[in-house]
């Protein structure tokens, strides 16, 4: 809290608010073969001699971000956070988005020794989240009860970049920009032997 005087400055959406969040998921079994050998047997619980194509989608928007000044003029006086004032819409159209310049940097200014700043608690948002994850399952009866199950997942299947969130420092060389992210894609190979 930046003033616990000025509770109006604290109203605002929450640290891990995320507005809008989508995940689906889309599993399907395609059987090989007939009669016994495609029926679900003990806990292997699953066709054996088929095929399971499995889809996880996420989508979220993006969640908020504070800001706050890298030169907290007021800590002499207990103050643990100063925000800078806010002058202007820190809101960016889409297209004007990039890594580089997430929001509006210069819709925030300095705020002097003895004041709080403008600034709400977290007045930007970051970037959203998309991701769809694929797998491919081949089940396999050897002898006996034994088995084997073959799989191939990919996850992050449209390579979409998964960003972090832009620094909320104002006064910092990479205030609005981004330095970070999630994995790319990433491709794995499993195979797994029941007996």
């Amino acid at each position: 809290v930046a003033d616990s005087f000025n509770r109006r400055l604290e109203r605002d959406h929450s640290t891990g608010d995320i507005a809008h969040n989508l995940a689906s998921s889309v599993v399907w079994d395609l059987p090989i073969g007939s009669g016994r050998a495609m029926q679900p047997r003990g806990v292997w619980g699953a066709l054996v001699n088929g095929w399971t194509v499995a889809s996880m989608m996420t989508l979220q928007s993006g969640v908020p971000v504070a800001v706050t000044q890298a030169t907290n003029f007021n800590a002499f006086a207990g103050f643990g956070t100063q925000r800078p004032n806010l002058v202007g819409d820190p809101g960016l159209p889409r297209s004007q988005r990039s890594p580089t310049r997430w929001f509006n940097t210069d819709a925030f200014a300095l705020a002097p020794i003895f004041t709080l700043g403008s600034a709400s608690r977290n007045p930007v948002r970051g970037p959203g989240y998309r991701n769809v994850d694929l797998s491919l399952i081949r089940r396999l009866r050897l002898s006996g009860e034994r088995r084997i199950e073959l799989r191939a997942e990919v996850f992050n299947l449209l390579n979409t970049p998964a960003f972090g969130a832009p620094s909320g420092v104002f006064g910092a060389a990479n205030f609005g920009t981004i330095t970070s992210a999630l994995d790319p894609r990433v491709v794995q190979l499993a195979a797994k032997i029941l007996i």
